[in-house]
């Protein structure tokens, strides 16, 4: 293997950083796209019955529970995962083993 392809511990803060900065992306777009996909039915559904607001209301938090939630839920198990898949390559370099980046998986 090639040197500059073994993991040192500035290399897993870099990472560490960037991974940040994509899981607050991922998991704030995952949330507001629930909020959002929830005031897309209720507006369609008072758009259809106007004068039903409490039936909308609650079509939106049932929209939200059922398909907004689930997939934050999913997106914040992934990162976790993730993360944690980083702390076991970090223990390993901290041990003093030499551990090569081609051959680290997140999968």
């Amino acid at each position: 293997m090639d040197s500059s392809d073994r993991i040192s511990l500035d290399d897993l803060s870099d990472v560490r950083k960037a991974v940040s900065v994509m899981r607050l992306r991922s998991i704030l777009a995952a949330g507001v796209g629930g909020i959002i996909f929830s005031a897309f039915v209720l507006a369609a559904w008072l758009w259809v019955r106007p004068g039903e607001v409490s039936a909308a209301i609650f079509l939106a938090a049932v929209s939200y529970a059922l398909f907004g939630l689930p997939l934050l839920v999913q997106w914040v198990r992934h990162w976790r995962r993730i993360y944690q898949r980083l702390a076991d390559v970090e223990l390993r370099v901290q041990a003093g083993e030499v551990v090569y980046g081609s051959q680290v998986k997140f999968s």
